[in-house]
């Protein structure tokens, strides 16, 4: 039998299961290490056969065929393991470009990949208006967010101030440009695996509009030659700078393009699967473990994915008991408990996300709604919302590259 040990933030539930599931021994660490430790953190994955949650990964790393990250932290751990022979998966240094919106700035200037203008501003008070502003490492205290003017501004400070303090004086941020684009443009992006030793990315792989950080939408691409116009581009321009990185894993980019005449800026990258879309790979990829292993090219289920998200709000509070299909693969979880045969999502700082996913062969809005919606309907749970709403503008952006 196979054996992975996975190092992993407490998000990546589903990628564990799929391993899992294919008959690999997966020992799996949360990070649960604080001056007062807490159940919560360190649940997810109990109950499951084949996963075993351990307090010490350091005493398994010689036990085991490989030693995967699905996140971006652990880069550093992971770039060590590397350079001395164990077999990994995800992490790295190329995690930085995800990090250090800085570092990604200049990386994508060097190797000429077109980006919004931007400035590097410290102290929040400087930061122009309007603007899109973006922070480093800190993005559980503050995701990205947009003023657009005087009083946003003002307001948004007495928040920022909760999260910072009077460091809030000194902080960086990455202040671009807000981009006056017509309707003609898309926000879209690669969703793939890459291996530096098999000459970068690994096709087939997926180019998709996730919608506003909810709904996502992506066609199956065998080729450079199907990629669209203008991410063509990304995909030479970037494969070769993670080729440098030594990087393997998965990766997700954002950037705005004009199907029509393939004009692109490049936002953001996840050195990793995004999530929480990618929870869907272990229904989307039939040959997922053999991907995670050997690099093999992924054996998609269908010519487009389509994944639903649903948060259980209550997860901020407390352990949510939820009901689904347990043997459907369609149903996919950022963390799950199993005692006897309930499920529970465990309690997290913020609440617990979840997807719904299914494959088409045709672009047909009228059915993927139709199964979408069934899907989530055979979800019960305590403050269970979806983002169901969304499919239809993820399908309006889609059609205007691939309709």
């Amino acid at each position: 039998m196979s054996k992975a040990l996975v190092i992993g933030t407490g998000i990546e539930f589903s990628h564990v299961q799929a391993l899992a599931e294919s008959g690999v021994e997966v020992y799996y660490y949360t990070d649960f290490i604080s001056t007062m430790p807490t159940f919560d953190d360190f649940s997810t994955g109990i109950g499951f056969e084949n996963i075993k949650k351990v307090h010490d990964p350091f005493l398994y790393i010689d036990k085991v065929d490989i030693i995967c990250n699905f996140d971006v932290l652990n880069g550093d751990l992971f770039d060590f393991l590397a350079r001395k022979g164990y077999k990994v998966f995800g992490g790295g240094i190329a995690t930085d470009l995800e990090l250090s919106r800085k570092n990604l700035k200049n990386a994508l200037k060097v190797i000429g990949i077109p980006a919004p203008p931007y400035k590097i501003v410290r102290g929040y008070d400087n930061i122009p208006v309007p603007s899109v502003v973006k922070l480093s490492i800190f993005r559980g205290s503050m995701e990205t967010f947009i003023l657009k003017n005087e009083t946003q501004k003002k307001n948004l400070k007495t928040k920022l101030q909760l999260e910072f303090g009077a460091f809030l004086d000194k902080m960086e941020f990455i202040v671009e440009d807000i981009l006056n684009l017509g309707k003609d443009w898309v926000e879209i992006g690669i969703d793939a695996f890459f291996d530096w030793q098999k000459g970068g990315f690994i096709f087939p792989m997926m180019v998709g509009v996730e919608y506003k950080k909810g709904v996502y939408i992506g066609k199956v691409v065998n080729s450079l030659a199907e990629v669209p116009k203008g991410m063509q581009d990304t995909v030479v321009r970037l494969g070769d700078l993670l080729n440098k990185t030594k990087y393997r894993g998965m990766l997700s980019t954002e950037e705005f393009v004009n199907p029509n005449t393939g004009k692109h800026y490049f936002l953001d990258i996840t050195v990793r699967g995004a999530y929480p879309l990618s929870l869907g790979y272990r229904y989307a990829i039939e040959n997922y473990k053999d991907v995670i292993f050997n690099s093999d090219k992924p054996k998609y289920k269908g010519k487009y994915y389509v994944s639903v998200p649903f948060v259980v709000e209550e997860t901020k509070n407390m352990f949510v008991n939820i009901k689904f299909p347990d043997k459907d693969k369609r149903f996919n979880f950022e963390s799950l408990m199993k005692v006897g045969k309930e499920y529970y999502i465990p309690k997290a700082e913020a609440p617990m996300e979840g997807l719904v996913c299914e494959v088409f062969d045709k672009l047909d809005f009228t059915k993927m709604k139709g199964v979408m919606s069934k899907l989530i309907n055979e979800i019960e749970a305590y403050s269970l919302n979806d983002e169901l709403e969304q499919l239809e503008d993820c399908y309006n952006e889609f059609v205007k590259v691939f309709g």
